[in-house]
């Protein structure tokens, strides 16, 4: 059950770090019809996106030395 759970979260981390990265190319690419306020939800999604993917891959690595520890 945690080796799924490990596995999971660093789906998870990896998904929101591409999706990030999309965000970021998306502010980067130049667009004349593009807001000011339309570019800062995109850098607010970005930021927000890579602080769970983190989150996430802090919980995999926790459940990671959980299932160490229980086979030794």
């Amino acid at each position: 059950m945690l080796k799924g759970k490990v596995t999971d979260y660093k789906r998870f981390a990896f998904i929101l770090l591409a999706l990030s990265v999309f965000m970021f190319i998306g502010l980067i690419v130049p667009n004349e019809g593009v807001s000011q306020m339309q570019q800062m939800i995109l850098i607010i999604l970005s930021i927000t996106s890579i602080v769970f993917a983190f989150i996430f891959h802090k919980m995999a690595m926790k459940f990671r030395e959980q299932l160490f520890n229980e086979e030794e």
